[in-house]
């Protein structure tokens, strides 16, 4: 999809006014914070993730480790009502 934007002034700054079709093409929201980078082809905007993802949480995880004594307790305590 192209489509065009006008650079305005915004009080001391300037910015572009996305329209929102191209907002809702790339999944962007209002108050996200985005990368640009500049290219030879012009800017890139890409968003700028704010929470990893679950596979990259996961690969941070050690299966070896062993388990903390808080969680080992947990596991080992007996069922005091319905739970089973």
């Amino acid at each position: 999809m192209e489509t065009e934007a006008t650079i305005r002034r915004q009080g001391n700054s300037v910015g572009v006014a996305l329209p929102p079709a191209i907002l809702r093409l790339m999944g962007f929201s209002v108050g996200q914070t985005v990368s640009l980078q500049a290219t030879p082809d012009g800017l890139l905007i890409k968003a700028k993730r704010t929470r990893p993802t679950a596979a990259e949480l996961n690969a941070q995880c050690d299966l070896k480790a062993p388990m903390p004594d808080d969680l080992q307790a947990w596991e080992n305590m007996r069922p005091t009502g319905s739970e089973r």
